[in-house]
């Protein structure tokens, strides 16, 4: 049996629907992130006004939540955002979003992508 590199890996991986739901989960937590860092409240703010406990923020700033829509909507507003939602052709480059998107906030995300993957491999692994 021959041994997948990481690439073949990750090629493999993104035929999973899998896939695409945890970075849409990752990529709203670390926007989500980025805006309640910028308003400068507590974990126990964000909770209080969503009207949840600070336990499922936490879950959400790990990306643990299954997001409903509705919840995505009150996070994104509770940090003064908007959520936005589209659907757009596979491997298209949005233009608006690659103009607003840097280098940083692309290293930034492909970063939280590897940890998040690890994290979730080590606890399966020790779950084992």
């Amino acid at each position: 049996m021959a041994i997948k590199s990481f690439k073949q890996l990750l090629a493999d991986a993104k035929l999973q629907d899998d896939y695409w739901v945890e970075k849409a989960k990752l990529h709203f937590s670390i926007e989500l992130n980025r805006f309640f860092k910028q308003s400068g409240m507590a974990q126990k703010d964000l909770a209080e006004k969503i009207n949840t406990s600070s336990a499922y923020v936490t879950k959400v700033f790990r990306g643990d939540a299954n997001f409903t829509i509705e919840t995505m909507v009150k996070l994104a507003r509770a940090v003064d955002g908007e959520l936005q939602i589209r659907i757009e052709p596979k491997q298209s480059d949005d233009i608006w979003f690659s103009v607003l998107r840097s280098q940083t906030k692309e290293q930034e995300f492909d970063d939280a992508w590897i940890k998040y993957s690890k994290d979730k491999n080590e606890k399966i692994s020790s779950a084992a």
